[in-house]
């Protein structure tokens, strides 16, 4: 039964992928318009119509559902209870963090992620053993990029949000490589995910209706604030890595101004 959970599950992912190709006719390069032709160029968004077509559905799960959440959890939820709920949800990131630390040849953060979790054992991942430190955040994505592997087209994902051809298999790649998903099921991680997108949801939620408000193309808007924050988490900065669901890939004020290059890397 499991076995055709997962299999009924990673299947309507793929369908879902494969949708959007299929929607997608590509947008032609203009050919008479130099100018025009290095802004296609520069926008690599080969996809763009179906792109479109796509960050509509996502934004109407995000106005309808997601938002909706989002404020009642920021507004009614104890702050008390905040902390130790965030702090589980950042642990349950801790050991694919680990992972792909040591793929990375990073031994420092992955010594980081390792400690993290196992320090927050005691308390039932409720705790935060390294208070003085920032979660490590690592994923297939940033694998690929640090072994060089080209971002490719940007890729608008139903659900999951922007990504590109890159990070794409990256998320494909960790949704077999996870160990939350073997220890503790499948809809573990899917709560882990979901619960994350609400959290991040709630810091960004001005950040978004400003960018609503004042973009004459909210889809153009969202597109360069995503490879940035993706090149950030490559070289290490301090930025969150996870897929935000429709959350458009914003960050919160205080995290977009918390982004630092590793030491060295420039």
């Amino acid at each position: 039964m499991r076995t055709t959970n997962f299999l009924s599950g990673f299947g309507k992912f793929v369908l879902a992928l494969s949708l959007t190709g299929a929607l997608g006719a590509c947008a032609l390069a203009p050919k008479d318009d130099p100018d025009a032709l290095a802004e296609y160029k520069a926008a690599n968004d080969p996809f763009e119509p179906a792109n479109r077509l796509v960050f509509a559905a996502n934004s109407a799960v995000d106005a309808f559902i997601l938002q909706p959440i989002a404020v009642i959890y920021r507004d009614l939820a104890p702050d008390e209870l905040k902390p130790p709920f965030e702090n589980l949800i950042t642990n349950l990131f801790m050991p694919i963090s680990f992972i792909h630390a040591l793929l990375q040849g990073d031994l420092e953060r992955a010594e980081m992620a390792a400690q993290r979790f196992v320090g927050s054992l005691p308390t039932l991942l409720l705790g935060d053993p390294m208070p003085n430190k920032p979660p490590v955040h690592e994923d297939a994505g940033q694998t690929l990029g640090v072994w060089g592997v080209e971002a490719g087209p940007y890729v608008m994902l139903p659900i999951l949000g922007p990504s590109n051809m890159r990070d794409t298999t990256g998320v494909i790649i960790d949704f077999f490589v996870d160990p939350v998903r073997y220890l503790g099921q499948t809809r573990w991680s899917i709560g882990r995910g979901a619960s994350d997108a609400v959290i991040d949801r709630s810091k960004n939620i001005d950040t978004v209706r400003d960018l609503q408000r004042n973009s004459l193309d909210y889809y153009a808007a969202v597109r360069s604030p995503y490879r940035q924050r993706r090149e950030a988490q490559i070289v290490n900065g301090d930025v969150r890595n996870e897929q935000p669901a429709p959350t458009i890939g914003l960050e919160s004020e205080s995290v977009k101004n918390a982004v630092a290059i590793k030491p060295g890397s420039n």
